[in-house]
């Protein structure tokens, strides 16, 4: 398969797709991961980028997620129409259906969590600045629709965004699968259709196969219609967003990574719309998203504001705690930290970024340990577990920095090795190992932004286990100081 036919400059889709293209800051010499399943969206997006920039900066990312027996020729016929187009290419086949049981996910989640952090792991090989991937104008009307149905406000609403990240663009938003189809179609461009998009027991499917068909009888323009509403809660939002941004300093009597102190008098004084998109702003500020955050949790919190007394505080998900005094709504990610453990302590990143086999001993005066840390290749182990002082080893690559050493909180979970990918509150982890409640929190936990790493001296977390893809083995042993 050669190169595509020459173009005209007024080519509807073509014109349509640079346009899009021109919104993300790409320079020439900018690598492109481009997110290919086979699939009509993605090959489009391949075809039209070839087109549009050089082939030199394309590479294609392409997961087999081992769900249908025809992943397999998916895989074999991405990388052939890449080789048939000179563009390099990664595949890789990750066992998601075993991912999502051990961590409780559902097929789709387990599958977009995994996808994302394999396009992730590809840009970062290939030093790209940017991941494509091939969302259309059709999938922006699906998630609207979707998304009204759960329950969603105007940010919902405002649909699927074009960046994301700050890496992760979606320049076909604007383009119809139908003149996607028609494209390939008179390109001769070949793709493979997934037969799961037929399966009406995935709500999506539904959506797109009856409920907008049935829509269509009312509105003959019913995609057109839902675009353009989409794209005006989109506009409104930012424009709602830009403005609290820019009140922020006014509403906080406190701002950093881990609290957001609102001023009660001022917060209260505002409209009910207002405060909520404070608040949600405040959390996505501690937590980096809004995950697990819905309508009832966001009328939680404007419930306490409402009350005339101080109340205990309010739990939401991800370690997001509230509390309301006379003069401040608090929001935090720390406030139930047990009071009567040890103030937290960060590893210094020049010890971890300067790691080697020899080692660095680090102390922790305020937990009463010392802790000796090596980095070793996972083919250099075995002489450590003939040491009479066995250390604790952990796959260092399953881990984000910063690693901290604090007490345990109210809430924390983990996954104990051995325990088949089940969560486990730690406080139960207590009571079953008949810890007084008293103790609990003069036990060190090792903790990295994924969750808990090692209840020291009890328990590792199975998700950072040595395993035998494991390349680069954390290795750490801890006494106690006088």
């Amino acid at each position: 398969m050669g190169p595509s036919p020459p173009r005209e400059p007024t080519d509807p889709i073509l014109t349509t797709f640079m346009a899009s293209l021109a919104a993300f800051p790409i320079q020439p010499a900018d690598t492109i991961v481009v997110a290919v399943s086979g699939g009509p969206d993605s090959v489009c997006l391949l075809h039209l980028l070839r087109q549009t920039v050089s082939s030199s900066q394309l590479h294609v990312a392409h997961l087999n997620h081992g769900f249908r027996p025809e992943a397999d020729e998916e895989a074999v016929f991405v990388s052939h129409l890449c080789q048939s187009w000179g563009i390099p290419c990664t595949v890789a086949k990750h066992p998601v259906a075993k991912i999502c049981k051990e961590n409780r996910l559902s097929k789709q989640e387990g599958a977009r969590i995994v996808r994302y952090a394999f396009l992730k792991e590809v840009a970062e090989s290939q030093k790209a600045p940017w991941i494509a991937l091939g969302h259309t104008a059709d999938d922006q009307v699906e998630t609207f629709l979707m998304r009204l149905l759960r329950g969603a406000g105007g940010d919902g609403l405002s649909g699927i965004p074009n960046l994301r990240e700050g890496i992760i663009i979606r320049p076909m938003l604007s383009i119809s699968r139908e003149a996607i189809l028609t494209e390939l179609q008179e390109r001769n461009i070949p793709f493979r259709e997934d037969r799961s998009n037929q399966d009406r027991r995935f709500l999506r499917s539904r959506i797109r196969h009856e409920l907008i068909p049935m829509l269509a009888t009312y509105n003959p323009n019913i995609k057109e219609t839902v675009l353009r509403e989409a794209l005006l809660l989109k506009e409104e939002g930012h424009f709602l967003d830009q403005y609290l941004i820019s009140q922020v300093p006014q509403y906080t009597s406190r701002l950093t990574n881990n609290e957001v102190a609102f001023v009660l008098p001022l917060f209260g004084s505002l409209h009910k719309a207002l405060q909520r998109r404070l608040i949600r702003w405040g959390i996505r500020h501690l937590n980096g998203n809004l995950n697990g955050i819905g309508f009832d949790h966001i009328e939680a919190v404007l419930t306490r504001v409402g009350e005339d007394q101080n109340v205990q505080s309010l739990s939401l998900p991800h370690g997001v705690f509230v509390k309301k005094s006379k003069a401040e709504l608090l929001l935090t990610k720390g406030l139930h930290i047990k009071t009567d453990a040890p103030p937290a302590f960060e590893f210094p990143s020049n010890v971890l970024e300067n790691l080697s086999p020899n080692g660095a001993t680090i102390d922790i005066p305020q937990w009463k340990i010392r802790l000796s840390v090596s980095l070793n290749d996972a083919r250099e182990v075995a002489p450590l577990l003939r040491k009479e002082d066995c250390p604790a080893f952990f796959d260092f690559d399953t881990m984000t920095l910063p690693l901290t050493v604090r007490g345990w909180r109210v809430g924390d979970r983990f996954i104990p090795l051995g325990m088949q990918g089940r969560h486990k509150k730690l406080q139960d982890f207590f009571v079953d190992r008949k810890v007084p409640k008293a103790e609990r929190g003069q036990i060190p936990l090792l903790v990295c932004p994924q969750g808990i790493i090692w209840v020291i001296g009890y328990q590792a977390d199975e998700r950072f286990k040595v395993t035998a893809a494991t390349k680069r083995v954390l290795s750490l042993r801890v006494e106690g100081m006088a």
